[in-house]
C-alpha cells in the first residue's frame, strides 16, 4: 500500500512555531509572525519581516488536500500545523501571560 497522509501530533511551543508559521487561506497566506498578508504558498520566507518558514497551517484543511502531495515534494521541511490547535494554543498562551 502507497504512503497516505495521517495525522501525528507532538508536543509543541506555539511561541516557538508562531514566528515561522504560514497560514494559508483560499487564495493566499499571511505571516503569523507578522501579519503580512497576499504571502504566496511558494514563498520560503516571509517578504515583511524575513522570518523563514518551517509551519503551515490551512484555514480549511480539507479543501486544500489536493495540494498536499505537490506541497511536499517542492517544500518536504515544511511541517502541517492544525490550525484549530494553533488558535487553541496561543489563546492559552496569552491567557497565561495575561495572569503572570
Amino acid at each position: 500500500m502507497g504512503e497516505n497522509f495521517i495525522r501525528i501530533f507532538a508536543k509543541k511551543d506555539v511561541n516557538a512555531i508562531k514566528p515561522h508559521l504560514m497560514i494559508y487561506g483560499d487564495l493566499s497566506a499571511t505571516c503569523a509572525n507578522c501579519q503580512a498578508m497576499d504571502v504566496k504558498m511558494e514563498a520560503v520566507r516571509c517578504p515583511q519581516c524575513g522570518n523563514d518558514f518551517k509551519y503551515i497551517a490551512f484555514r480549511n484543511f480539507k479543501s486544500h488536500l489536493p495540494k498536499m502531495n505537490r506541497l511536499f515534494e517542492e517544500r518536504p521541511y515544511l511541517t502541517i500545523v492544525d490550525f484549530e490547535d494553533y488558535q487553541k494554543s496561543l489563546g492559552q498562551s496569552k491567557a497565561q501571560e495575561f495572569f503572570k
